[in-house]
């Protein structure tokens, strides 16, 4: 089976999430992808995270029924700092995954400090690393070194973010079709970003 993996914040996921991953399975002929809510994310300390138990479930409910999106606990089970190579090998060992051809789907944004990455050359050699393009940001300034072994996927370049939905959330606007009617309930009922 040939199974995507994307790892994030999801604070909260957004249709843009959905849109991406569902993108990229179809462009690349994954089977699935499976969407990882970080426990503690490495890159984001600039705001205070959502609780996980919150940011799982959000992805849960977005993924819900879609068939070829499903979600994973394993970082949040783990705890601590979530590194991704951490997370990949603990995908290898899962018995429903080993054996899998696995693909680590990123923005050309993470490309750009993959250097700053935990071990990032045992990425490439777990997975094979699909890049998304990322409004302004320029492949040409990547690392060639990490570049030239992806696979790159144009697709859609969205302008939803996580932080803009947290801040409308918070200025009482509409996010109506900006996540999935099931994590707007979900945010609604829970108080989340208010």
């Amino acid at each position: 089976m040939r199974t995507g993996v994307m790892g994030g914040t999801f604070d909260p996921i957004h249709m843009g999430h959905l849109l991406l991953a569902d993108t990229v399975r179809d462009e690349c002929g994954l089977d699935r992808v499976i969407f990882i809510p970080a426990f503690l994310p490495p890159h984001k300390t600039a705001y205070p995270v959502s609780d996980p138990v919150h940011r799982l479930a959000m992805a849960a409910l977005a993924a819900q029924g879609s068939g070829n999106l499903s979600v994973s606990d394993c970082e949040i089970k783990r705890g601590g700092v979530s590194y991704t190579v951490d997370t990949l090998r603990t995908l290898c060992g899962l018995p429903e995954i080993r054996g899998d051809d696995l693909f680590l789907i990123i923005g050309m944004d993470n490309l750009l400090d993959l250097h700053t990455w935990r071990d990032p050359e045992s990425l490439f050699r777990m997975a094979r690393v699909i890049v998304m393009d990322r409004p302004g940001v320029e492949a040409e300034t990547a690392d060639r070194r990490f570049l030239d072994r992806t696979l790159r996927v144009h697709t859609p370049l969205i302008q939803i973010s996580s932080t803009e939905i947290r801040s409308r959330v918070k200025n009482g606007k509409s996010i109506r079709f900006w996540v999935h009617p099931a994590v707007e309930g979900y945010i609604r009922r829970n108080g989340l970003y208010t």
